[in-house]
């Protein structure tokens, strides 16, 4: 079951976040993605970061595993803003078996410097 919970990306600044997973040992074998929509049905995507893409890093310690999410400042300012929708993220097991960690509503703020 996925918990909720809302993130604001911040255009232009690299988007960081952690991820703690306690209900598996470990996180070998695993993949992860993230995308954005402007709405649950919407067919084209916001953003799409994953762990083979390189914006995702999975850990395991001991008992559980993390997942950092990490975007470059580069990538988040080439995202529309203002702009809100939704995200959810999934990992994915070796055998195929995929696992819904989180869900939510996004919110990209605009930026106002820039180099």
């Amino acid at each position: 079951m996925a918990n909720g919970f809302d993130i604001v990306i911040r255009q232009g600044e690299t988007f960081s976040l952690v991820v703690h997973v306690d209900h598996i040992a470990s996180l070998s074998g695993y993949s992860a993605r993230m995308q954005g929509r402007g709405q649950h049905r919407s067919t084209s995507t916001v953003f799409s970061w994953s762990s083979t893409g390189g914006q995702m890093v999975l850990t395991s310690h001991g008992n559980h595993g993390d997942i950092t999410i990490t975007v470059a400042a580069t990538a988040t300012d080439d995202l529309t803003a203002p702009y809100s929708g939704v995200y959810d993220l999934e990992i994915e097991s070796s055998a195929g078996v995929v696992t819904r960690l989180l869900e939510g509503s996004f919110y990209v703020t605009p930026e106002v410097s820039r180099a």
